[in-house]
């Protein structure tokens, strides 16, 4: 079994018909494979999309559609109530009443009643094959095409072009209609460009074809059609797994790469990824308070300064396109705003390296300074206002990465608490150990209470791609010569416990 989770949003329609000229002893498999496959789709968490209208049968009084056959399963395999409707059903009430029986009728209305089932009409009066075919391809995720004719070469055509996963099978059942070839048409074509079909996996699934045969198998239906669920499992995977991340999370030296490692659960000795340029990044996966999956993606400029980290930024968002980009690292803090091991988030930077050299030696001040997105100024805003929580839950993220502050250093004072604040950061080419240089960055602006030298880069890099950004910074060291080497493992790991918390709690993930 694959995981469920992956298919659980799924609705598979299974488009065909059977020609009344075929054996009935494929006849027989077809349906076979249908109530197999439709018990291994309920099983990983999928649903269907169907047709409901007339059943018609060859002489020997088999069904030659297989919509009600897949309505039937799926009303036997489930069993009671339940919360999410499994079967969507595409219909028109006008023929539901004079097309169908009255226990199909019944069967319709008891699946809507245990809310197995959802119901959506098509006006009588536009009633069209092609007018079918648009409900249901808007309804489903995924599609198997068996036998069928122009009908099923329609929605596979109208599938694709949604770039929603096809797979047609080989069983040559004909068509009901008698009116193409329907799945055979598109086997042909998927053969000859399966990425068509398949868009993430479809050269892998091109050579797995013979082991899914129907016309003549060497599986059975069940095992077939597990087949089947994995390669739509690994479909979706791939698909997943080639969408731009949902958020970029950067360092600039070795020790902050260690501690995001640990806050995002990456094994030390994991084995990165390397993108075409040569950059190393991690994959992690944060669960987000609603349920949701942020998909992240770690990587280290391996150098400080502003320029390294604008170059290695631009290329990031260039390969990866990220729709959101944190940073985490150390920074020094003014020894009277500011605590060892204290968390700020950057509410703006103020990018101190410019000035004008005027006549006599003169020199002017100007100062780049960039304030934070409006969308990540209320994501901040609203995650430091849940101040209970917060701390609970940093809290237990600092026992976890083994995150205890010494008492009393000489260096400084240290931090009582976990609560992060939020500062105006200086950022520039300086490695600071002068306090007196420090606190004159407060004449550029009065806020400044944090200094480092990665952040005007970084914040260049993401307004040009137009990326929303948030710097979480720890404080090691005051930006003299009193220094204690703990704090920069220690700092690191609180700004990189902060940056995980704010992606699970407070970041706003657009769609």
């Amino acid at each position: 079994m694959t995981n469920p989770s992956l298919l659980a949003s799924s609705h598979i329609l299974l488009a065909g018909s059977i020609s009344t000229s075929t054996e009935n002893a494929l006849v027989d498999r077809a349906h076979e494979f249908v109530n197999a496959f439709v018990d291994e789709s309920l099983k990983e968490g999928a649903g269907f999309v169907v047709y409901l209208s007339s059943e018609p049968i060859n002489d020997a009084g088999k069904p030659l559609v297989f919509d009600w056959t897949v309505t039937k399963a799926v009303d036997r395999l489930i069993t009671g109530h339940v919360d999410k409707p499994r079967l969507k059903i595409v219909a028109s009430e006008e023929r539901l009443t004079t097309n169908c029986n009255v226990e199909q009728r019944r069967l319709i209305a008891m699946l809507t009643a245990r809310g197995v089932a959802e119901l959506e009409y098509v006006e009588e009066e536009v009633l069209t094959g092609g007018n079918v075919g648009d409900e249901q391809v808007e309804h489903a995720t995924v599609m198997v095409a068996l036998g069928g004719g122009k009908g099923v070469s329609d929605r596979a055509r109208k599938m694709t072009k949604r770039q929603l996963p096809v797979l047609p099978l080989d069983l040559q059942i004909g068509a009901n209609s008698e009116d193409g070839t329907g799945a055979l048409s598109v086997l042909k074509n998927f053969k000859a460009f399966p990425l068509t079909y398949m868009p993430n996996s479809g050269n892998k699934v091109v050579k797995q074809l013979p082991a899914l045969s129907l016309q003549e198998p060497v599986l059975t239906m069940a095992e077939i059609s597990t087949r089947i669920a994995k390669i739509f499992y690994q479909e979706e995977q791939a698909r997943i797994e080639a969408l731009p991340p949902d958020v970029l999370v950067l360092t600039a030296l070795d020790v902050e790469l260690a501690a995001a490692k640990h806050a995002f659960g990456i094994a030390e000795d994991a084995e990165h990824t390397t993108t075409q340029n040569g950059l190393h990044i991690y994959k992690a996966p944060v669960t987000q308070r609603n349920g949701k999956t942020a998909s992240c993606v770690v990587a280290c400029f391996a150098a400080a300064g502003n320029v390294d980290a604008a170059v290695v930024t631009s290329m990031l968002l260039s390969e990866l396109n990220p729709a959101n980009v944190m940073m985490l690292g150390i920074a020094a803090g003014m020894r009277d705003k500011c605590a060892l091991g204290e968390v700020v988030l950057a509410e703006r930077i103020v990018s101190y390296e410019g000035e004008a050299v005027l006549e006599g030696g003169k020199v002017e001040a100007r100062p780049e300074i960039t304030r934070l997105n409006f969308r990540v100024r209320q994501d901040v805003g609203d995650y430091l206002s849940n101040r209970a929580s917060l701390e609970t839950r940093l809290t237990s993220r600092y026992n976890t990465l083994g995150i205890k502050f010494p008492k009393d250093v000489e260096a400084g004072p240290v931090a009582k608490s976990v609560m992060p604040k939020q500062s105006t950061v200086a950022s520039g080419e300086k490695l600071l150990r002068n306090p007196e240089v420090f606190k004159g960055m407060r004449e550029l602006h009065g806020k400044v209470e944090v200094a480092e030298m990665e952040a005007a880069g970084l914040f260049a890099a993401c307004n040009s791609y137009g990326k929303p950004v948030l710097m979480v910074r720890g404080i090691s060291d005051f930006g003299d010569s009193k220094k204690d080497n703990r704090f920069h493992l220690l700092a690191a790991k609180a700004a990189a416990a902060v940056t995980a918390d704010y992606i699970a709690y407070g970041m706003t993930l657009q769609n």
